[in-house]
């Protein structure tokens, strides 16, 4: 299991200073955890063979490669390699599964990451790099000039500069300048992705099994950043203004009056606007990619929502947020023991999911199929979705398969997207 970390593409790492394997590897199970170039070093998206772009990826590519060569020498099983990642490392695992390039894996997991995910997926942009060296003192509009000055700027100048072109708050962005992109091609350069991923034909996926899911809650990470006191209504237009043209005022209009209705914008609505977060960044996208992923034909694709609550919910505990409800990233702290302190008991019921969690995701990593068979850690069969039907299982206190997860607010962006998917835009 090659494990893709997070971290918008700016920060993070693989290391054990960040994840820890201890209740993957109990399972019999060979874990491998991949660092890439982040930033600027690894996500500049220029107009230049030099720097045409998806460096970090790439790098991943690499290390893909040389563990399906490899791994046998560490007792690997090489016709049995899964690749999984959560937020960027989600999107990073998605973009593996669309592109071109060899299939160095057999199976994915996707946890909470799209390629559908608004300011995903960029354009090559020669501005960056003149914005970054003007903030460390050099001015040109040449970006070839800016590039070389900060060939031999001190790395953490550099990094300190790329900060500004990150998102500069979670009410504006989840991905900032840095990020994959459509790579304009060049004689002799790899392109790692060629095309927009909605023109990606999927048809090499068909053999490919892939569990997706999300949080329940994922944006309310919004709580440690915006207090609903500061909850204002361009909140939603700055949101839409990521993937869409919002010259038709309609598009704005139709949402708010989706979400928030006639009611007035003050802190009761906030978390209705959580709700529209949550469900244009990460829901609705991961629905997105369902339907591009079952237009292959594959009938190995599983849905999950985990909605846990609990001790062990890294992103909460690490924000101090006290919301009810799942965050962006809090699964890690079952999956990965993320900030488990030597010693520190673990309560029965966080107990009990760490066990879940494990289990599903390392029979999928053996077998292709989270549950082979019943058992009572796990006492229901997870079945796929297919074109017609949206199982999902429900990781919480209530576990269990249900149907068609936040369907009236999926059914709305279905056909918001039959409106206006043609004003939706990539950077």
């Amino acid at each position: 299991m090659i494990w893709i970390h997070g971290g918008g593409f700016m920060s993070g790492s693989g290391t054990s200073r960040d994840y820890s394997f201890e209740d993957l590897v109990r399972h019999d199970v060979i874990i491998v955890s991949v660092n890439y170039r982040l930033g600027a070093f690894g996500f500049f998206c220029l107009d230049s063979a030099d720097v045409p772009g998806n460096q970090g990826l790439k790098d991943q590519v690499l290390a893909l490669k040389w563990i399906k060569e490899n791994i046998e020498a560490f007792g690997g099983d090489t016709s049995k390699i899964t690749l999984f990642g959560e937020s960027a490392g989600g999107v990073a695992v998605e973009l593996h599964l669309l592109t071109e390039q060899e299939k160095f894996f057999n199976r994915a997991i996707i946890q909470s990451g799209s390629v559908f995910i608004p300011g995903a997926i960029t354009k090559p942009d020669n501005s960056i790099p003149i914005r970054m060296a003007s903030r460390l003192g050099f001015e040109t509009d040449n970006f070839v000039e800016a590039i070389a000055f900060l060939a031999d700027q001190d790395p953490l100048l550099v990094v300190e500069a790329t900060k500004s072109d990150g998102p500069v708050t979670l009410t504006d962005a989840t991905f900032g300048s840095f990020t994959a992109c459509i790579e304009n091609e060049y004689n002799g350069v790899y392109r790692f992705l060629a095309n927009a991923p909605e023109n990606i034909d999927p048809k090499k996926l068909r053999n490919i099994p892939v569990i997706y899911g999300v949080n329940d809650h994922e944006m309310l990470i919004l709580h440690a950043f915006i207090s609903p006191e500061q909850y204002e209504q361009p909140a939603i237009r700055n949101y839409m203004n990521i993937a869409f043209d919002l010259k038709e005022n309609e598009i704005e209009e139709d949402v708010t009056h989706f979400y928030i209705a006639d009611e007035p914008f003050n802190p009761e609505v906030f978390d209705k606007f959580i709700n529209f977060a949550s469900n244009y960044l990460f829901n609705y996208p991961v629905e997105r990619s369902l339907k591009k992923i079952l237009s292959a034909g594959n009938e190995d694709i599983y849905y999950y929502v985990f909605s846990y609550d609990g001790g062990r919910n890294v992103m909460k505990k690490h924000l101090g947020i006290t919301a009810p409800g799942a965050a962006h990233a809090d699964e890690l702290g079952y999956l990965l023991a993320v900030d488990l302190q030597p010693g520190e008991l673990v309560a029965e019921e966080d107990q009990l999911v760490i066990d879940r969690i494990t289990t599903l995701w390392t029979n999928f990593a053996k077998f292709g199929n989270p549950t082979p068979e019943t058992s009572d850690l796990l006492p229901v069969v997870w079945s796929p979705v297919t074109a017609s039907r949206r199982p999902f299982l429900e990781i919480g206190a209530d576990f269990g398969l249900k149907s068609r997860p936040f369907h009236d607010r999926m059914a709305f962006w279905d056909l918001f997207y039959k409106l206006y998917g043609k004003l939706e835009r990539i950077h």
